[in-house]
């Protein structure tokens, strides 16, 4: 629902302000909310290997301390695929958050990065107006 357009940019302005949850037919969910853009994981590695508990526990049989789990010699986690102990989806669905966690780390770490080269840029910016200002005066 939008109220009306407004005549100097032709866009409207949302008024809904209830949120839907709507249950699929293959058990997921959709949720309509105002405003809401993005949904994000906020969770941690600790958190995957809390939801995942039986591949953290085959993952400690690895030959590697850093096994990814995705096709390294030795690794307990793929030896427990292949011998149906874990299921392919579970394995799927563990990977695939993995990823994203991981992915999300990396953003994290970026940001502070990027900020600082606003600043910086910001900053020369500035010099250089008031060298320009420092010209103009003399």
């Amino acid at each position: 629902k939008t109220n009306e357009i407004r005549q100097n940019d032709k866009r409207g302005r949302h008024t809904t302000s209830a949120s839907y949850m709507f249950e699929l037919e293959s058990g997921g969910y959709i949720i309509d909310s105002p405003g809401l853009r993005e949904v994000q994981l906020w969770a941690e590695a600790e958190d995957l290997d809390e939801t995942f508990n039986e591949i953290a526990e085959l993952a400690q049989n690895c030959r590697f301390s850093d096994c990814r789990h995705e096709g390294e010699p030795g690794c307990a986690v793929q030896a427990a695929l292949e011998r149906g102990i874990i299921s392919l989806e579970r394995y799927e669905s563990y990977l695939h958050l993995k990823k994203e966690l991981a992915f999300l780390q990396r953003r994290k770490m970026e940001k502070p990065n990027v900020e600082r080269a606003h600043e910086k840029e910001f900053s020369k910016m500035v010099k250089e107006v008031m060298k320009r200002k420092n010209m103009m005066e003399e």
